[in-house]
């Protein structure tokens, strides 16, 4: 930050931390993408009276964008006498101290790419509190061995939020200075797995100074990731997404610290280390897929027609199917009342489209979940699927059904 803005704040800052009350500032400080998640967060956490005072803290170890940042945000916010008393010190447009953001953009950007962590999809929308309670938990490893569950069912972002988690500045240089490193696991055999371990090897002995033969089976794999960890890429994180079978973990199981997505929770049962669990069990707001669906459609939330409310509810809170709807929608805009109509009767066959998820279509997504189950408990489930979702059955009526099975 340059000296005339530091010393401006500085002068000022007693008045500021009086008067300011610090959440909507926050809210426009990350949207310029000056503040991180993790930051808005260690202000809330200070007393109600010291939070003014932390987040100015903050503010003077940042540079120029994020002083015009705050300033703007006080005149947005109703603080125009405050504003007025940091305008001699806004930095110039052209003050060197600007290029630092665009250093700190591209830092990040060079970091997950190397580590093969996805892009944002082309449309994309902010969960804040899931992906401020994952960076959360990726703090609470503090450079220990240890493991972090995001969990969820199939289609509801549990990729995106991972890698949304990791795109932060202050998480990937205080952290991971090591760099984050990107596996996509899946449904695998152990022929599979060994290539999936292959791969991240080679990745992270790119200049063969370790070994230039591939490990030959999974134990060999597991020894040669552990000492690559430890002696190349010391404090990294790996990210493990999709995991289906405990199994596959136990080769992961070598002192690193890990991120994972999942359906199954327990799949971290047979490992060792401290071990933080995320849940994704609440679906997008009503807010968030209208949001989604004027992204895809390139309508703004009002002008959406009325079907689109009645699409949303259908969806459920999906980011799954309200994707699907939304890139069909996009090809086809006329068709609003038809998708609606899909949706009500469960025809799920006939939505299909390709978009940043794995599925293309819900019944795949759907399908690939139940086979999964235990026996037992897909027995159950073909059972009792001839009741209507959130409709009250009568007990007598369910122990009847039951005898005659």
């Amino acid at each position: 930050m340059d000296t005339k803005a530091r010393n401006c704040l500085l002068q000022h800052r007693e008045a500021l931390e009086k008067d300011i009350k610090t959440s909507y500032i926050m809210d426009h400080m990350i949207s310029d993408g000056v503040l991180t998640i993790l930051e808005e967060e260690k202000v809330k956490n200070e007393p109600t009276h010291q939070r003014a005072a932390m987040l100015i803290k903050m503010i003077l170890k940042k540079d120029n964008s994020s002083y015009k940042s705050f300033y703007y945000a006080l005149l947005h916010e109703g603080y125009k006498d405050l504003a007025a008393l940091l305008q001699d010190g806004i930095p110039d447009v052209c003050s060197s101290s600007g290029k630092d953001s665009v250093a700190i953009a591209s830092y990040v950007r060079t970091v997950l790419c190397e580590g093969g962590v996805p892009q944002r999809p082309v449309v994309f929308v902010t969960r804040k509190k899931l992906v401020s309670a994952i960076q959360q938990k990726l703090f609470k490893l503090n450079g220990e061995p240890g493991w972090v569950t995001i969990y969820g069912m199939a289609g509801c972002g549990k990729s995106v939020l991972a890698a949304e988690a990791v795109r932060d500045n202050s998480l990937l240089e205080g952290c991971f200075p090591g760099g984050v490193h990107w596996v996509s696991i899946g449904k695998q055999d152990k022929s599979g797995l060994l290539m999936k371990l292959q791969n991240l090897c080679t990745r992270l002995d790119q200049d063969e100074s370790f070994s230039r033969r591939l490990p030959l089976n999974i134990e060999e794999a597991k020894d040669r990731l552990r000492i690559l960890m430890l002696r190349k890429h010391p404090r990294a994180l790996l990210i493990l997404d999709d995991v289906w079978d405990p199994w596959v973990l136990k080769a992961f199981d070598n002192q690193c610290q890990i991120l994972l997505t999942t359906r199954d929770k327990s799949v971290t049962d047979s490992v060792m280390g401290p071990k933080y669990v995320v849940p994704v069990e609440s679906g997008l707001g009503k807010e968030k897929g209208l949001e989604i669906l004027s992204l895809f459609v390139n309508m703004k939330k009002a002008d959406l027609p009325e079907q689109a409310h009645s699409i949303i509810k259908e969806c459920k809170g999906s980011p799954l199917v309200v994707s699907l709807i939304g890139a069909l929608l996009r090809d086809f805009p006329n068709r609003w009342e038809y998708y609606l109509r899909q949706l009500q009767n469960k025809q799920f066959k006939r939505i299909r489209k390709s978009s940043s998820y794995d599925y293309e279509a819900l019944d795949e997504a759907m399908s690939i979940s139940v086979e999964m189950l235990r026996e037992d408990i897909k027995d159950y489930y073909t059972d009792l699927s001839i009741f209507q979702k959130d409709v009250k059955v009568p007990t007598k009526k369910l122990k009847t059904y039951c005898r005659s099975l």
